[in-house]
């Protein structure tokens, strides 16, 4: 009995040159649609090729990671990431998932978390918690963040227009859950980008997905160069503190004084102890909590000013306390004080000095070691720079250039 050959119809989506023919029964209430091989203009099976509700797919042997194989099914899309339309369509689709395999970038297998469960397995994680406080604070907030915005997105599903989204609403300003945020600079933005890279990167060590979103940081604006203290402004904020602060303009005073005279970080300086403190050799040791900037402790030799102030310190101090600056509210506890923040906004605005920080402390610090000839690699030592000086350099020389014209035109042969 001779089969009769089925005719193809160039107007039939499904017998048309570029469709397969498929003998394939459409799926009722009760019947699951089938992976059916798929086949060529000739009714030939087309190796690694399936249809299943009109979408092709591959199937290819993966190595699951243990000496064995298994076979899985990928979707396929052409070149502008739409299901493939025909049989041409898939083919390429096919070869570019072998290719992929043979570079080992398929996709992972299994179901993958949403990214509000994931970032929650992300912030328990061990090296996570290890961060600094301040570092582990501010990826909280960012993530807070992303999750109002992703959602239950899974994490290989986030892609590149999701980030952009973000970014945009970020720049602008926006509701993020029940806040509505101000606009931000694009620094800002890219910290947000920066949170979220640091997630995903985690789920690419967690096997939850190979490749990153394509995420482009902003352009940031220049910094703007602040301009450096000068002694009789840092004279005037001293006398400001004194006279202002009624509650602590004393210990402000200490504590702005040992920031100029050892150029320590704002933070670094309230954790120190007196026994960080070692008058025989002459030196701090700074970060021996293990919580400075990059992890590490450091030595501060003493210079005549610090050495002085320390002096002074000492004689002052509470005699049932460990720390250089004692909270002024630890009651029976032992604890250093948290921050001299308000009192300095006090001060500043009483000496007309509203621009000054903390951290100009530091930089009045560095300026002074430069114009007084310190080779960069100390400077970058006593202040904590893994660089070796180049840093200080960057930002200072121009100081020892111009301390060296003035120099020069001091000269004189008569």
């Amino acid at each position: 009995m001779q089969r009769k050959a089925m005719q193809s119809n160039p107007a039939d989506p499904h017998t048309g040159p570029n469709k397969p023919t498929v003998l394939t029964k459409q799926p009722t209430a009760n019947h699951v649609a089938q992976f059916t091989p798929a086949r060529d203009s000739r009714n030939r099976r087309v190796p690694g090729l399936y249809i299943r509700n009109g979408r092709y797919y591959c199937q290819l042997w993966i190595d699951r990671g243990d000496g064995r194989k298994s076979a899985r099914r990928f979707p396929l899309f052409n070149s502008e990431n739409l299901p493939a339309r025909n049989l041409n369509e898939a083919r390429e689709a096919l070869e570019i998932k072998r290719n992929e395999r043979r570079e080992d970038r398929l996709p992972t297998p299994g179901r993958k978390p949403n990214f509000l469960d994931y970032s929650e397995a992300y912030l328990a994680k061990g090296r996570v918690q290890r961060k600094r406080p301040g570092t582990v604070q501010n990826e909280h907030q960012a993530i807070a963040r992303w999750r109002s915005h992703l959602g239950h997105v899974r994490v290989d599903k986030i892609a590149t227009p999701m980030v952009a989204s973000f970014v945009k609403k970020r720049l602008k300003g926006g509701l993020f859950g029940q806040r509505k945020l101000e606009p931000v600079s694009e620094r800002t933005a890219n910290l947000d980008v920066i949170v979220l890279r640091n997630v995903l990167n985690a789920a690419i060590d967690d096997g939850h997905l190979r490749d990153l979103p394509r995420i482009k940081l902003l352009k940031e604006a220049p910094t703007p160069k602040r301009r450096l203290l000068t002694p009789a402004e840092f004279a005037s904020l001293i006398k400001a503190a004194k006279t202002r602060c009624k509650n602590n303009g004393a210990q402000l005073a200490d504590y702005l004084f040992f920031l100029a005279f050892s150029g320590v970080r704002e933070q670094e300086a309230l954790r120190i102890r007196w026994r960080d403190v070692d008058f025989e050799h002459e030196r701090i040791t700074i970060g021996t909590d293990g919580l400075s900037k990059n992890r590490e402790s450091r030595i501060v030799e003493f210079n005549p000013k610090l050495r002085a102030h320390l002096i002074h310190m000492k004689r002052n101090r509470a005699p049932d306390c460990a720390w250089l600056f004692p909270s002024p509210r630890r009651g029976p506890r032992d604890e250093h004080a948290r921050s001299f923040r308000e009192s300095l906004k006090i001060a500043r605005k009483a000496a007309d000095l509203e621009w000054v920080g903390f951290h100009d402390l530091r930089h009045y610090f560095c300026s002074i070691c430069v114009m007084a000839g310190i080779d960069f690699m100390t400077i970058a030592a006593w202040a904590g720079h893994k660089d070796g000086g180049i840093l200080i350099g960057k930002v200072y020389g121009h100081l020892l250039d111009e301390h060296r014209q003035r120099a020069a035109k001091r000269v004189t042969f008569e």
